[in-house]
């Protein structure tokens, strides 16, 4: 019974990097969007939360400033967002989608709806329930794991973290991280004020 205990164990893991796989293997469609999956994540999360201010972006997308900074300039250039101080506090800017972002925006979440329903055609309803249910209670027990990594230690990185020069990072390890299947703002801690 214990080792058929530990196979099945295995098993979980194997079918979910077979999954893994698979989904690497037939990514998204981008043809109509030109652009790295980071600026499709920023944009999303900016039409979430309007007003967005540039340090929550970063804290949100789990991005250095400097690299932000890169993404936000490259949007603006390409008229898809604006960047105004804030009336109280001009050292911050905030952060919001033009009319072009925001039917780009609406673009991509059409397109990507469209992908997730081709690519899960094979389940019936009930399935995916219950497959969402089961992928939620799995990944929130290896976060939990993940947050008994030694101090210094941020998942997925073969080294310590923050590195020399780089700032402290605002999240505990296993927040915060965008998914691996593009665009899609990451999840936040309960009680967070963003909608992502």
């Amino acid at each position: 019974m214990n080792e058929e205990k530990r196979n099945l164990d295995s098993d979980v893991i194997l079918s979910f990097l077979k999954l893994s796989r698979a989904m690497r293997r037939c990514p998204p469609q981008h043809g109509p969007f030109p652009f790295p999956p980071a600026v499709g994540r920023l944009l999303e999360c900016a039409a979430a939360n309007p007003g967005v201010s540039s340090r929550e972006l970063c804290e949100a997308l789990d991005l250095r400033p400097s690299s932000l900074s890169e993404i936000l300039t490259r949007a603006e250039n390409d008229g898809l967002l604006s960047r105004t101080p804030d009336e109280n506090d001009r050292r911050v800017q905030r952060v919001s989608l033009t009319a072009k972002g925001s039917e780009l925006v609406t673009r991509m979440e059409t397109a990507r709806n469209e992908d997730a329903k081709k690519k899960t055609s094979c389940l019936t309803e009930e399935e995916k329930d219950i497959f969402c249910s089961l992928c939620g209670r799995l990944s929130e027990h290896i976060e939990k794991l993940a947050l008994d990594l030694p101090e210094g230690m941020m998942p997925g990185r073969p080294g310590p973290h923050p590195g020399p020069g780089e700032p402290e990072c605002p999240r505990r390890p296993g927040e915060g991280r965008p998914g691996p299947d593009g665009p899609g703002c990451p999840p936040f801690p309960p009680g967070g004020r963003f909608r992502c």
